[in-house]
């Protein structure tokens, strides 16, 4: 058995002293409580992605109801913000405090944030309900994808992920085309895409308290409470925070040569110094274990979470904006420009599963995404101010496919390298990673973007429409400006086209790395009882007996 080898026997500790006040929450349900589980779980990945998809569209309506100005990219940072600051909770407090609360407590903040972000009357009010809608958010990409890994086998995962590739397809694909509709409605309109998902929030969290039957976790409240890493919580979050209120708004709001930016970024480079210290030698059950980081092949797959999401970020933020400044597009025609991506990656998504379950392993559908989606980003290269849509549709419908192969297959790879009572804690770090190549994404883009743009047209156009560019409220509409039109759009081109420069490197990266993961056969759960033999801390041998329903082994290939 190899260091790489996703065993006990590859863990010297076994099942370590922090274990022993954890429980398994594995367990295995008739088929049709199975799949009333797994609609459940698919529901609240609809509502998540139909709230994030929604909002994006109706922000420039929203700004104008509530005088935001440009400060409305607030309200994506925000909830930005609350979905990647608790993502190193979800993982150890649903292991403490079980699986089913802490889903619905993600639920609730869902349906509470956008409640309140219907009534805003300021954009302060908006920012800070959104912070608590992206709580839940995260909760959600967390606790469902562990949820899923309690309740059957890494083998048998493959037949049900579909559903879930669907429902997040689903919300991603009906979001802009729900809030377009609602925009239209009169004034208040745009209240209504915060309070259509509240309410199926709602009914979402009703439904899941009678048909999710997961295993309670034995212990008082008061228990619970005292297992959990408080100081790694604390530093972690103010870690988080402190970092990425400067990256989202470095080069725009303030300064990157601001004292303030440069304050931030150490205190949090500080905090997250603490936490990984807290993590290595203090914390008795540490939200983050560093031993996840001590496997090659888990490690890169961590570290491919972060760089694929900052290309799959950049993608989704930087293509509408493409479609509409450069080519003129109205937001409805960019968001039909967009079905391509957003159907491929779905029905990709549906069947990586069973390509999955058919090789019982998960290298070949990664491999293939990552292919796919390293040439889609080069092809990138083929858009400028005059590309036929069918150019548009081939590229995003490859790159759509390539990110379906990646992403759920992604997940599967992180939890099968994982030990078995590591597989939640591995997930939210995934989700972490994932979150913040996410922020890097669209800060850095954005920052290499402007600063294309400005060199490129600094001297040629005035001061003041260069500033307006760069702010993004000049339009191709402003007859005023029609005499440095040409030159404008050439430099923000020109600007795009760095962008999808730098993504290529990127995915080639994840491209090459995942030829260095080791490939495992997904095994099933195993029927009969059978004894493991792990080696403790002292060297003597142990014996724990493996009880029906119990996380399914791999085999190194």
């Amino acid at each position: 058995m190899t260091p790489e080898t996703p065993s006990l026997k590859a863990h010297p500790s076994g099942f370590s002293m922090e274990n022993s006040d954890l429980h398994d929450q594995t367990q295995r349900l008739s088929f049709p409580n199975l799949i009333a589980a797994y609609l459940c779980l698919c529901a609240c990945y609809f509502i998540s992605y139909l709230d994030m998809n929604s909002t994006t569209t109706a922000l420039p309506t929203i700004s104008t109801a509530l005088s935001a100005g440009t400060t409305i990219t607030w309200a994506g940072t925000a909830f930005l913000l609350g979905q990647t600051v608790f993502q190193p909770l979800y993982g150890r407090i649903s292991d403490i405090a079980g699986r089913k609360p802490v889903l619905l407590a993600s639920v609730g903040c869902i349906f509470l944030g956008d409640l309140l972000s219907g009534w805003a009357r300021s954009a302060l009010w908006l920012y800070i309900t959104r912070a608590l809608s992206g709580i839940g958010a995260g909760g959600i990409s967390s606790l469902v994808a562990i949820i899923v890994s309690d309740l059957v086998s890494l083998k048998e995962r493959g037949k049900y992920q579909g559903m879930v590739s669907i429902a997040i397809g689903l919300g991603a694909l009906t979001g802009p085309f729900v809030a377009a509709s609602l925009v239209q409605r009169g004034e208040d309109g745009w209240r209504w895409v915060f309070w259509v998902p509240s309410i199926l929030a709602l009914v979402c969290a009703v439904v899941l308290v009678f048909l999710l039957p997961l295993k309670p976790v034995v212990g008082s409240w008061r228990e619970k409470v005292k297992k959990i890493d408080w100081f790694g919580v604390g530093a972690s979050v103010t870690g988080i925070i402190l970092l990425l209120i400067p990256i989202n708004s470095g080069g725009s709001i303030w300064s990157w040569h601001s004292s303030l930016i440069i304050a931030l970024l150490t205190l949090g480079g500080v905090f997250i110094v603490l936490f990984v210290f807290n993590e290595g030698l203090l914390a008795k059950i540490p939200l983050m274990p560093l031993r996840l980081f001590r496997k090659r092949s888990l490690t890169i797959m961590l570290i491919s979470g972060a760089l694929h999401d900052y290309v799959w970020q950049a993608t989704q933020y930087f293509m509408p904006l493409y479609f509409q400044k450069i080519r003129g597009y109205s937001p409805l025609e960019s968001a039909t420009l967009i079905l391509p991506y957003v159907l491929a990656q779905s029905l990709a998504g549906a069947a990586s599963g069973p390509l999955m379950s058919r090789f019982a392993r998960y290298s070949p559908v990664l491999r293939a995404g990552f292919l796919l989606w390293t040439l889609a980003a080069g092809l990138h290269l083929l858009f400028t101010q005059h590309t036929h849509v069918a150019i548009y549709v081939v590229v995003l419908a490859i790159e759509g496919v390539g990110v379906g192969f990646v992403h759920q297959p992604g997940l599967v790879a992180v939890q099968a390298l994982s030990r078995p009572e590591d597989r939640a804690v591995a997930t939210s770090t995934r989700n972490l990673l994932r979150s913040l190549g996410s922020v890097f994404g669209v800060a850095i883009s954005t920052a290499v973007q402007n600063t294309a743009i400005q060199w490129n047209l600094r001297g040629t156009i005035p001061s003041d429409l260069l500033s307006e560019v760069l702010d993004g409220n000049w339009s191709t509409s402003d007859v005023s400006t029609e005499e440095y039109r040409s030159q404008i759009l050439d430099a923000e081109m020109k600007g795009f086209r760095v962008v999808f420069i730098i993504l290529i490197p990127l995915m080639c990266l994840c491209f090459a790395g995942n030829f260095f993961v080791v490939d495992t056969v997904l095994k099933g759960d195993v029927i009969e009882k059978a004894q493991e033999k792990t080696r403790t801390l002292d060297g003597r041998m142990v014996e724990h007996s493996s009880q029906n329903g119990c996380p399914d082994k791999q085999t190194e290939v």
